[in-house]
């Protein structure tokens, strides 16, 4: 029994370390694993043990016996199923929203600028037929019905031939300005008075003088005159003339006059003369081109707040006058000339007194009217009126006329700025004297009046 020996233990100082199973790395996703035939799986190792003295004791590690199927010449990859978290892509109707935003912003912007509005108006209106009779004061500054002259003078020539020989004898023409720094009152001259030169010539008057009263400066008025005789001497320049019948009067230095054009015409003794015929038909020629340029001049020359009704336009012709020329003796040259007389009325004044006959329940403040110039005017059959003389004028006006109610146009403008279109509708059927309205604003989409009045326009609809 001695002799036996208890087995001897065994000690391992050092174990080789061996691998595990599950320290053997999971390969990644994308990689293709191929079984490697000679691997040999261990089981988990465990960790040393130590002495109380210090020093290691060995562990029994078992092995695991691993069975490793055949190779087969067929090679198994395992097959993974990988799940990818979509990157997320950009979306075009987010790209196509986003500009349609922009340009719509865009749009607004600029429309913005361009925004404008057009109020269209219709007052209340009425037409109404009358046949008035009025009478008219020349310068009346008391505020009733008041009324002007103009005068306006052409003279036109045309050179014909002369065939026969005649003793001629005629007087010198021409015109003279008449001046009355005398009086605040007018002054009446009778027809013919007579005007005479520093050099003792004398000219008459054609007609009847009423010269108007000073004010701050002379009144005056222009006069026709002839010589009183004939012969070339009374052929003179412009001259300056007193009145031999105020010699001993105070009016003598008050009242006077200067030549407006040269004094011409005036010849007697034998010249070469116009056939009768050729004459008349000439003279009818140049009384017509005459008038046709008056006519024209005339209503040129009206202001603006004056009315002129053609029918009060009078026409005096002086007697067709002929003349040689040197070295044309076998011509004459035939000059007639013509002058129109025409009333004019101030507007305002001419409204108040039709308004207060064909409309007397309304004032000039609440109405106009519209087609003022449109009457017919004419004197009634015992008038006696001369343009040169009377103060007073009667006449009759007739036709339609036209009233308008009047509003304040501004106002309204201003009263529309920065409004919504409901509340334009609402300020404007405050107004009494429109009839209907409409109201137009840009762009389509915008409902609100500009603030800018440059950018509102407002239409009257009767005045268009």
């Amino acid at each position: 029994m001695d002799d036996i020996k208890p087995k001897k233990k065994l000690v391992q100082d050092i174990v080789p370390a061996h691998r595990s199973i599950r320290n053997v790395g999971i390969p990644s996703r994308r990689e293709r694993i191929t079984p490697d035939s000679s691997a040999v799986a261990f089981s988990d190792i465990k960790p040393k043990k130590v002495s109380p003295l210090g020093r290691s004791v060995g562990i029994k590690i078992e092995k695991e016996e691993i069975k490793i199927p055949p190779k087969s010449n067929k090679v198994e990859v395992e097959k993974y199923a990988f799940e990818y978290e979509d990157r997320p892509k950009s979306s075009k109707k987010i790209l196509y929203g986003a500009i349609l935003l922009f340009v719509i912003a865009l749009v607004f912007g600029i429309s913005a600028l361009f925004k404008s509005a057009i109020v269209g108006v219709t007052p209340k209106n009425e037409i109404v037929t009358f046949d008035e009779k009025f009478t008219a004061k020349k310068d009346n500054n008391n505020g009733g019905l008041a009324f002007q002259t103009v005068v306006l003078s052409k003279d036109m020539e045309k050179t014909v031939s002369a065939t026969s020989e005649q003793k001629v004898s005629r007087k010198a023409t021409g015109q003279i300005m008449v001046y009355n720094n005398y009086s605040v009152e007018p002054q009446k001259l009778l027809i013919n008075t007579r005007f005479q030169t520093l050099e003792g010539l004398i000219f008459k008057s054609v007609g009847a003088i009423n010269i108007p009263g000073k004010t701050a400066i002379a009144g005056s008025v222009l006069v026709d005159v002839y010589a009183d005789a004939p012969g070339d001497k009374y052929n003179v320049g412009l001259k300056d003339f007193t009145i031999p019948g105020f010699k001993s009067d105070p009016r003598f230095s008050k009242i006077y006059a200067r030549s407006k054009t040269p004094m011409s015409g005036g010849f007697e003794g034998m010249q070469k003369v116009v056939e009768g015929g050729v004459l008349k038909a000439t003279e009818a020629e140049l009384e017509a081109k005459v008038k046709e340029y008056l006519s024209r001049e005339i209503l040129s020359q009206i202001p603006a707040n004056f009315v002129l009704y053609t029918g009060s336009i009078s026409y005096v012709y002086s007697a067709i006058t002929q003349a040689t020329e040197p070295g044309a003796e076998n011509s004459a040259v035939l000059r007639k000339k013509g002058t129109a007389i025409a009333i004019i009325f101030d507007k305002g004044s001419l409204s108040r007194a039709i308004i207060s006959k064909a409309l007397a329940s309304m004032t000039v403040d609440m109405v106009k009217i519209s087609n003022l110039e449109s009457f017919e005017f004419s004197y009634p059959t015992d008038s006696t009126f001369e343009s040169n003389t009377s103060n007073t004028l009667d006449f009759t006006l007739k036709g339609d006329a036209k009233f308008e109610w009047i509003f304040d146009e501004n106002k309204l403008k201003s009263d529309l700025l920065g409004l919504s279109d409901d509340k334009a509708r609402i300020v404007i059927s405050n107004y009494k004297s429109i009839k209907e309205s409409w109201i137009k604003i840009q762009p389509i989409w915008n409902k609100i009046i500009p603030n800018d009045p440059n950018k509102v326009k407002l239409v009257n609809t009767l005045s268009q």
